[in-house]
């Protein structure tokens, strides 16, 4: 009997279930931490692909694909992709590592071919139960980046004869070096644009990409009428932290204060950014200036309370131990209090030169006014 390719089984079957990119943002599978917004649709569009090749060369009832590393699933593997009738049921539910034929393929990193799984010890019934399944056979291969599993692919219920065979194992296993190699590129990717993004001091954002997110985050903007909040930051006096201490010092302090305003500032969406120098920007999307200036005294106020170089270098010198050596002087802007707000821009590079204008000059009059404030645009 000649096995029905993917097409001839229930059309209910093919359609492949994935998890919210949402879920997807923190996944920490080497170097995919945190991507960048547009690598997460090209992510499941991988996990769509693979179980779309597995299913079209090994028919099957149902199967899915397993991630570890999400955020708040330690020890926990997730279901982020899954065809067959009830793939809805499972896609987002979690599997503790410790439990299942998937959960021992991910410990152990090799294939499980199962014909009989309810008399296997290893079998977890409890995704059955969740969603009114029944298991007759499984297989199931390790998904890994360079030699480490960070995930499982399963296959269920063989279609077109009586479980799996040994064929369909030699397989699977070729087409999980094809997913890990797709995921493995992916990953390259996106770790090498982040880089191209980031301040190599600070770890923050850097000013070519402030500049961009920028304009994005003022068109959207402009089409929702929502508020939007700039904070230009300045440190004080870091020049004499400079000459008392020197460059190297001056540069620890600046990476550790752009740790600190990543510390602080928790707002998902928002934009931390070096903009050189001792200067930094924060872009808030959907904040008033009310918003806008809290979080700026909250950055201020951190800085003013923090106890900066508390540890010994690498480099054998000792903790410093700076504290009030320097302050910040925070300009916020508004995109709803400023003058141009209710008229569409006619060049939008002017508008942004001007939006950051408004910040800038804020935050110098901070300086003005006796440094270590925050001083909201006018």
């Amino acid at each position: 009997m000649t096995s029905p390719t993917r097409s001839e089984a229930d059309p209910a079957a093919t359609e492949i279930h994935t998890l919210g990119t949402d879920r997807l943002a923190g996944w920490s599978g080497r170097r995919l931490e945190r991507p960048a917004r547009d690598e997460l649709p090209r992510l499941n569009e991988v996990f769509r692909e693979i179980l779309w090749t597995a299913n079209e060369y090994i028919p099957s009832d149902a199967g899915s694909i397993c991630l570890g590393g999400l955020p708040q699933a330690d020890d926990e593997l997730v279901y982020v992709a899954a065809f067959g009738k009830r793939a809805h049921a499972i896609t987002g539910e979690r599997l503790p590592i410790t439990e299942g034929i998937t959960g021992r393929v991910f410990r152990e990193g090799t294939v499980a071919m199962i014909n009989d799984p309810r008399s296997d010890p290893h079998f977890f019934a409890g995704m059955d139960e969740k969603s009114d399944y029944h298991t007759r056979s499984i297989l199931a291969a390790p998904i890994r980046l360079d030699k480490d599993p960070v995930g499982v692919i399963s296959l269920v219920n063989r279609l077109g004869m009586d479980g799996f065979r040994e064929a369909d194992r030699r397989l699977l296993g070729v087409l999980c070096g094809y997913a890990s190699n797709s995921l493995l590129n992916l990953a390259d990717a996106a770790y090498h644009r982040e880089i191209a993004r980031r301040d190599n001091l600070t770890g923050l954002r850097n000013d070519r990409f402030f500049h961009q997110q920028l304009r994005v985050e003022l068109e959207a903007r402009e089409r929702s009428g929502a508020d939007l909040s700039l904070l230009f930051l300045d440190l004080d006096r870091f020049k004499r932290v400079v000459d008392t201490h020197g460059h190297l010092i001056g540069s620890q302090v600046l990476a550790e204060v752009g740790q600190l305003i990543a510390r602080v500032v928790t707002q998902p969406d928002a934009t931390l950014a070096r903009y050189g120098g001792d200067e930094y920007v924060v872009i808030l999307p959907g904040a008033d200036a009310a918003a806008g200036v809290a979080t700026a005294e909250s950055i201020r106020q951190a800085i003013a309370d923090t106890v900066f170089l508390s540890e010994p270098g690498a480099d054998g010198r000792p903790a410093l131990n700076l504290k009030r050596e320097f302050s910040a002087s925070i300009g916020v802007a508004s995109y709803r209090d400023c003058s141009f707000a209710t008229h569409p821009p006619a060049d939008w590079k002017t508008r942004q030169r001007d939006f950051i204008q408004i910040a800038d000059e804020a935050m110098y009059r901070a300086k003005r006014e006796g440094k270590d404030r925050v001083c909201a645009g006018r």
